[in-house]
């Protein structure tokens, strides 16, 4: 017995992909040939050489050839004929497919031929029968080879129904109309993005006015100024800065400094140059220390930073860099 709503499911998705490949001809050009495909109940997929990724315009296009041509509701012309006869007269042939002496083609248009092609699987009577074409998806599964995916009738009603509904959402949220959405989100975008570097701006600033309150208070070891410290609220760029600070403020020394972002920690190490001489280097200072939260990192002789995974053990891994200067600082 056949299932008589998926086969026609099936022939709406296998004349649509006859069409879409017709229309990629059409919009790429005559080497956009079929490399694969799948009809299915639900969708379409259909494998083509193409050298590079197709553009939003060029989708929109092809799936405006398809539906145009769904809507003019061509009679599919199914015939028998030699396959000689009908490689002669243009038909399309699968390379690599072995065909029978006497093959099955399917011509799609009336005054002009939109589609011919050789084909032995099940059809639409008339393209109208398709309903609606919507492009969901196009990729690359190989070098110069680019795949599309769509949906048909009921499939694609189905679809574009959601897609309005999410519109329609997003519009009583904004309390926009649908041409207003886009623009405001843009704005709201915008306004997120300035409002965001100026929360970064004054969280900088912060840790400076706390940082500067620290600087004075370093300890000693082996005779050079040392700061171990965790600023609280700073990213990498910040504990970058503050590391140059440091270097500004002091012709030798040496700074740590820690802080916590997105749950994990962040560290950044900087050794003035003197220090660098005699046998310290910030990239190993900070590689080592690291270590203890369970990351790693490195970079120059004199700044280099870390990220690690354990932020409960900062102090811990603060105090191991009294240890690595102890043990690698000549005198």
């Amino acid at each position: 017995m056949v299932d008589k709503d998926r086969r026609v499911q099936i022939q709406r998705n296998h004349t649509a992909t006859h069409l879409l490949h017709a229309a990629l001809h059409q919009v790429l050009g005559d080497h956009a040939r079929q490399a694969g495909s799948l009809v299915a109940p639900d969708r379409l997929r259909f494998d083509f050489n193409h050298p590079e990724p197709m553009t939003r315009e060029e989708i929109l296009t092809v799936e405006a050839l398809v539906n145009e041509r769904i809507l003019a509701n061509y009679e599919l012309n199914i015939t028998q004929k030699p396959l000689q006869e009908a490689i002669e007269e243009g038909a399309m042939a699968l390379f690599g497919e072995k065909y029978d002496a006497v093959v099955r083609t399917i011509t799609i248009g009336e005054d002009e031929t939109l589609s011919y092609e050789l084909c032995g699987g099940t059809h639409v009577d008339e393209t109208g029968d398709i309903g609606l074409f919507l492009i969901t998806y196009e990729s690359s599964i190989a070098a110069g080879v680019r795949r599309i995916e769509a949906v048909t009738g009921w499939r694609a009603y189905q679809i574009a129904r959601e897609r309005m509904n999410t519109l329609d959402e997003i519009n009583q949220f904004l309390g926009t109309s649908p041409s207003e959405a886009l623009p405001k989100i843009k704005n709201l975008t915008e306004t997120l993005s300035d409002s965001q570097k100026e929360i970064e701006k004054l969280q900088t600033q912060r840790v400076a006015s706390a940082f500067d309150q620290k600087l004075d208070d370093t300890e000693e070891i082996e005779g050079i100024p040392v700061i171990l410290t965790i600023l609280p609220g700073a990213n990498m760029d910040a504990l970058r800065e503050m590391a140059d600070k440091f270097r500004q403020h002091y012709q030798s020394g040496v700074a740590l400094l820690a802080s916590e972002q997105n749950g994990k920690p962040i560290l950044v190490a900087a050794v003035t140059e003197d220090l660098v001489e005699r046998g310290l280097h910030a990239g190993k200072l900070v590689g080592n220390v690291a270590r203890v939260v369970g990351g790693g990192g490195g970079g120059r002789p004199t700044l280099a930073q870390a990220g690690g995974k354990d932020p409960s053990k900062i102090s811990e891994a603060l105090d191991s860099a009294r240890f690595y200067i102890r043990e690698n600082l000549r005198k």
